[in-house]
């Protein structure tokens, strides 16, 4: 008797731990080594997990909290997850072994771009896996929008390249901004446009050296000891400098 209510009892735990796994991943799709190629070729982009086959966690629960987040906002991502078991019949150990994943490194998490499984950028080992940074992982290797905190996506398109174009060009856009900012309502909005705005006008008489230097500047500003409401307004304005980047300067992946 003894025995087997501590045989109910490790059911128990082990299935308490192993139930949340699909639940805190809405919109996730597990991948094996057969569906892997058949779904990443059907999508533009897959941003895919590389995990233990039971993951848990901080980081699992982020990723679900991204999947639930941009799920609705585009078609042409897919979420996926690897479950990888080094033990058995070693599932998906193939996989491991093809993206050169380590077990000691997990969660690695992969881009995937092209509809192809062999153009893809790893997410820096560097950085938190958080909401905001998988958000602009993605919105810096791909073409997908995906709004992070501070931004306006109608400013975020006037502004994609703005610091290599001519300064007639660039004029015309700040003119164009401004004329939209006076049509705004007052709230966060206007004041991220404003945000643009002012950035735009810095560029045009700085060069663009501005959005690298600025970056820097606000970074540093931001990891010194300000009140939290100040670093989600330096926060705010990091994103918005992001969007002045051209895909060829954004942050690029450690390899």
């Amino acid at each position: 008797m003894k025995m087997l209510s501590y045989v109910l009892f490790f059911t128990i735990i082990f299935s308490y731990h192993l139930t949340p796994t699909k639940a805190s991943c809405l919109g996730c799709v597990d991948l094996d080594y057969i569906t892997f190629n058949k779904l990443i070729s059907k999508y533009p982009y897959a941003l895919v997990k590389f995990d233990t086959a039971f993951p848990y966690g901080d980081k699992h629960e982020t990723f679900g909290k991204f999947s639930t987040e941009v799920h609705q906002l585009t078609n042409d991502l897919l979420l996926g997850l690897v479950g990888i078991k080094d033990y058995g019949e070693k599932e998906n150990s193939d996989l491991a072994a093809k993206y050169n994943v380590n077990s000691e490194a997990y969660p690695v998490i992969l881009l995937f771009r092209g509809n192809s499984v062999d153009d893809y950028v790893k997410f820096p080992y560097r950085l938190d896996v958080t909401v905001e940074n998988l958000k602009e992982f993605v919105t810096n290797n791909s073409n997908i929008y995906i709004g992070l905190a501070g931004c306006v996506k109608e400013f975020n398109d006037f502004v994609i390249g703005f610091p290599q174009k001519d300064p007639d060009e660039q004029q015309e856009l700040i003119i164009k901004s401004s004329d939209i900012l006076k049509k705004l309502q007052m709230g966060e909005q206007k004041a991220s446009a404003k945000v643009y705005i002012v950035f735009m006008k810095l560029i045009r008489e700085k060069g663009e050296q501005f959005v690298d230097e600025e970056t820097v500047r606000l970074t540093k500003l931001k990891n010194s000891k300000v009140s939290d409401t100040k670093k989600l307004e330096l926060s705010h304005k990091l994103n918005i400098l992001q969007a002045f980047k051209s895909k060829s300067n954004k942050i690029k992946s450690e390899l």
